[in-house]
């Protein structure tokens, strides 16, 4: 295990750095499948996605 504390300052922005950019790449990798799960568990989240999908819908016809 390696102890935080003990880090240079340069070694623990690199190491916060690293597992910050490792989250995020989880994160957005995941994105659809646990918005798939939020909809198959409730169907508030499911209604509101449809209303946002609609919406969106309709202003990108708006534009063109």
């Amino acid at each position: 295990m390696i102890d935080f504390a003990a880090l240079p300052l340069y070694s623990k922005i690199i190491l916060v750095t690293g597992f910050s950019i490792g989250f995020i790449s989880i994160v957005m990798v995941l994105r659809y499948p646990i918005m798939l799960i939020l909809m198959k568990i409730s169907p508030e989240y499911r209604e509101f996605i449809r209303k946002t999908l609609e919406r969106n819908k309709k202003n990108r016809s708006k534009l063109r």
